[in-house]
């Protein structure tokens, strides 16, 4: 990824954070719409990344528009290949399914995150996979 696109990236993620974190309605739904138009802009074209779909997701409240978005990150990390992110949406999308107390399909997708970590280097990812599927397994 490149450098100016993370830092985009990065900069709308922390205003949206901050907004959230001081009550402010307004700015974070500013934020929301500056990453959507960021992710918009980028569709497709050279600039296409999971991270920039996955932000969007995480900061989306409608879980179910949420998960049409992981997918748009899944499959640009599909496209790219790209083993790190391609696990990530699957555990973002986990994630997702138990919030809707959805544990069948929460423990499927954990099973493709985990699937997915085999060959990545972030020790911190797999053991979130591994932390889920174990919540899930567990229940």
């Amino acid at each position: 990824m490149k450098a100016p696109l993370y830092n985009d990236i990065l900069t709308i993620c922390q205003e949206i954070a901050s907004a959230s974190a001081a009550d402010n309605d307004e700015l974070r739904l500013a934020g929301c719409k500056k990453l959507q138009i960021l992710c918009a802009t980028n569709q497709n074209s050279p600039n296409d990344h999971p991270l920039q779909w996955e932000a969007l997701a995480d900061f989306t409240d409608d879980g179910e528009q949420a998960m049409d978005i992981y997918e748009v990150a899944l499959a640009t990390a599909q496209q790219l290949a790209l083993p790190t992110f391609i696990a990530s949406a699957y555990l973002a999308m986990a994630q997702r399914q138990v919030e809707f107390e959805e544990p069948v399909q929460a423990l499927e997708f954990a099973n493709k995150a985990n699937e997915a970590a085999q060959d990545i280097d972030s020790e911190e990812l797999k053991a979130e996979i591994t932390e889920l599927l174990i919540q899930l397994s567990a229940a």
